[in-house]
């Protein structure tokens, strides 16, 4: 009985039931994202901002991945081709600054995403198809205003000129990917 379908709206308890979970999922990582700004705009060790800036490029690549399987979108699979050509760049010169780095190791460099950023690739996963561009650019926007404020408060108050310099060179990539973002998102149909 949970497929009846609802005469009024013509969407079954199903449907209904993955909107609510599907709102509930995009409430949970924009609480994230707040949580996430406001570490970032604190990062000024070098082990700390290490860390954070490669589960960020691995959030990004990620994510775009799942984009170019799922969307339907010309403009989107466009996005996200840059986004994963500009995030495994970032990575590698994030790779060699911590190589160069006399405050952070290899070690501090992680290969898995933390719960958080998992948890929004689930929630992008289990985005229903109607829903998935707009899903994805609003990720990509919290993501990117994240990542904005690692790199700038980093590159202001680090503890290591080596990844300073990294994350002065990567600020202008990730602002232009912001700004992208947001007019992707701006301009995608409701």
């Amino acid at each position: 009985m949970a497929n009846d379908t609802n005469t009024t709206t013509g969407r079954t308890h199903d449907d209904e039931a993955g909107g609510v979970k599907h709102t509930l999922n995009k409430a949970v990582d924009a609480a994230g994202g707040m949580v996430g700004q406001a570490s970032a705009s604190t990062t000024s060790k070098a082990p700390d901002f290490a860390e954070a800036a490669a589960i960020s490029d691995m959030y990004e690549i990620e994510s775009s991945r799942i984009a170019l399987d799922r969307t339907q979108n010309p403009t989107v699979r466009e996005a996200a081709q840059k986004m994963i050509d500009d995030h495994t760049d970032s990575s590698a010169k994030l790779e060699t600054a911590v190589r160069q780095s006399p405050k952070a190791e290899s070690s501090d460099v992680p290969n898995a995403l933390d719960k958080r950023r998992e948890k929004m690739i689930d929630h992008l996963r289990e985005a229903p198809s109607e829903e998935f561009d707009r899903t994805y650019l609003g990720q990509q926007v919290m993501a990117h205003e994240e990542a904005a404020k690692l790199m700038h408060n980093y590159r202001d108050e680090g503890d290591c000129q080596v990844l300073r310099g990294f994350a002065t060179e990567v600020s202008p990539v990730i602002e232009g990917h912001l700004d992208h973002m947001k007019r992707l998102e701006t301009n995608m149909p409701r």
